[in-house]
């Protein structure tokens, strides 16, 4: 009768390790690809939608500090700990991030071509550079912090 998990009749002195599990290795990878994409987004999202004045440089940077720097850590963490799934889905995040920071920061330009709300104190380029900003830091944080053996 074969032993467990050599699958041979041998006998051994010390229990020997199991080789990983491809479907566990999967269901790792992809729990922390969404774990890490979706938590990403709500950690950065709730403030801009808290803060409403955002055609404030002011508003609009303490809404980016309260939301994307939580986001940053645990893009940071979910690739420590997930390693390329979880950079991935820190980076999938960014993006998402980037395109409601861009429609947010838009809207607000939108408003006061329309008269509805003061124009805001920054200038227009703001609304490309923020989104991008944010996608370009997500992505270095999620390459210098991959564990070594993943850029092999």
């Amino acid at each position: 009768m074969a032993f467990e998990p050599l699958q041979t009749d041998e006998k051994l002195e010390n229990p020997v390790a199991r080789p990983p599990d491809m479907d566990a290795a999967m269901l790792f990878g992809c729990s922390g690809f969404v774990l890490s994409s979706i938590g990403g987004y709500m950690l950065s999202v709730w403030p801009f939608l808290v803060f409403q004045e955002t055609e404030k440089l002011t508003t609009l940077a303490t809404a980016a500090a309260i939301g994307l720097t939580p986001a940053a850590i645990l893009g940071i963490v979910s690739t420590r700990k997930f390693r390329l799934a979880g950079a991935c889905g820190f980076v999938g995040s960014a993006l998402s991030v980037g395109i409601f920071l861009y429609l947010r920061i838009e809207q607000t330009f939108i408003s006061s071509l329309a008269r509805q709300a003061p124009a805001p104190d920054y200038p227009k380029v703001v609304m490309y550079l923020a989104p991008l900003g944010w996608i370009l830091i997500s992505a270095i944080l999620g390459l210098l912090f991959l564990p070594k053996q993943e850029e092999d």
